[in-house]
């Protein structure tokens, strides 16, 4: 079990330190405690621990000091490259409403799954503070914040002996900026941004996943890993495990390469690395879907102004019934739901149709439903008019519609126009 304590500079061992009040002494002078370590919240958690049996722990071995920073900082590049990506597409190739503050004029509606929240934001945002929201999201948390997540860089080789110097200068102008948490400040702010996609729309698990690396990115942790005295079993397992793991480490980031050259040059070539590239080691990676390229990111740097909706309909004899896909948008009354962070992949299949996607699959999706698959229609919300009435089944359809939230006051969620023509399938 790994605790993180501050290192006590008397002591080779490891010791955590407690916040407990007690009578002033000389060490509680200003002077001796300068020559303390300082001790973040984290390391709090264990202090009635420590101070029960001290005796029971030791410092863990350099490497696993190394793997923890190192898994730290892949995890803050990890979410730097994940956001600087997604706004530099916006900015270099996306439409042009990204530039120009107006893509949430039509965002809430023509998402792939709008939820509840999105038809109040559409109908009541006022558009001068839709532009307002938009400048935070992409062009503040998106295309500068994610630097202040490189704040570890001040931290460290030469610009680390020039910032411990600014921390102890006399001067405030220079000991204040010193102090600045960049990190926790850059990960609390796109946090928000992503806090504020999840409340109006629906992104499947992009949320939490997202989370998880600026969570890393706060810089929080400090101290020396600590551990409980191992067995010679566990002292085995502790020496590979480390190195195993920054391993996998790099077998997960150098995919990335690319995608960091091009947030740097606008190219993805990179240079003198390009045979590492290349190497079976870094393709394996690739093929496993690691280092997600930064064009990844594409699928929405082109803003959608108009929502093309497949409708789905069936005919058991009195004529065409409407049938809806869970969580899809579809009946005019049925309020949009909250799905995230599952992800309904089926009724995401349904979004891109809109977007002039290959409708093959739903071609095979319409026969199986005409000879009566369970499989098939249990992906159909039941309506006993036609799922009691197979046996009568003649026909299913598929109708493009164009979809429009309705206006406050309207006895429905949705607005609708057909577009094109129906197609149908005699069963």
């Amino acid at each position: 079990m790994h605790l993180f304590g501050s290192r006590d500079e008397g002591n080779q061992g490891s010791t955590l330190r407690s916040r407990r009040k007690r009578p002033p002494s000389q060490d509680d002078s200003p002077e001796a405690q300068a020559d303390l370590p300082s001790t973040s919240w984290w390391q709090m958690l264990w202090v009635s621990t420590a101070r029960k049996s001290p005796s029971r722990f030791q410092p863990c071995k350099p490497i696993v000091d190394w793997c923890r920073t190192i898994a730290e900082l892949s995890l803050t590049l990890a979410g730097f490259r994940l956001f600087l990506a997604a706004g530099l597409l916006k900015r270099r190739v996306g439409s042009a409403c990204w530039k120009d503050l107006t893509c949430l004029y039509d965002h809430y509606e023509t998402q792939p799954m709008p939820n509840l929240a999105s038809w109040y934001f559409h109908n009541f945002t006022p558009h001068g503070l839709m532009r307002l929201m938009q400048w935070f999201a992409i062009d503040l948390a998106e295309c500068m914040v994610p630097f202040l997540l490189l704040g570890f860089l001040v931290s460290m080789g030469p610009l680390g002996l020039l910032h411990d110097q600014l921390l102890c200068s006399e001067q405030w102008f220079l000991r204040v900026p010193a102090k600045f948490p960049g990190r926790l400040v850059g990960a609390s702010v796109i946090m928000t941004f992503v806090f504020g996609m999840f409340v109006g729309g629906n992104y499947a698990f992009l949320h939490p996943l997202a989370v998880v690396s600026l969570v890393a990115s706060l810089g929080t942790v400090r101290g020396l890993p600590v551990t409980r005295r191992p067995s010679p079993a566990l002292m085995l397992y502790q020496s590979l495990m480390p190195w195993l793991l920054i391993l996998l480490l790099l077998f997960a980031f150098l995919p990335s390469l690319r995608a960091y050259a091009w947030l740097w040059s606008g190219s993805e070539r990179v240079g003198f690395l390009e045979p590492l590239m290349q190497s079976d080691f870094v393709m394996a990676a690739s093929g496993m879907n690691l280092g997600i390229p930064y064009n990844r990111h594409a699928y929405f740097a082109g803003m959608v102004h108009d929502r093309k909706e497949m409708v789905l309909f069936a005919d058991v004899g009195d004529g065409y019934v409407e049938m809806d896909i869970p969580y899809k948008v579809g009946s005019v009354g049925r309020a949009p739901l909250q799905t995230s962070p599952l992800h309904r992949r089926f009724a995401w299949q349904w979004w891109f149709l809109g977007l002039g996607q290959d409708p093959s699959w739903l071609v095979s999706f319409m026969e199986q439903l005409c000879s009566r698959s369970q499989t098939a229609w249990a992906a159909v919300e039941n309506n006993s008019t036609v799922h009691d009435n197979l046996d009568k089944l003649k026909k299913v359809a598929v109708q493009m519609y164009q979809y429009h939230f309705s206006k406050p006051g309207s006895q429905s969620w949705w607005e609708r126009h057909a577009s094109g023509q129906r197609m149908e399938i005699a069963c």
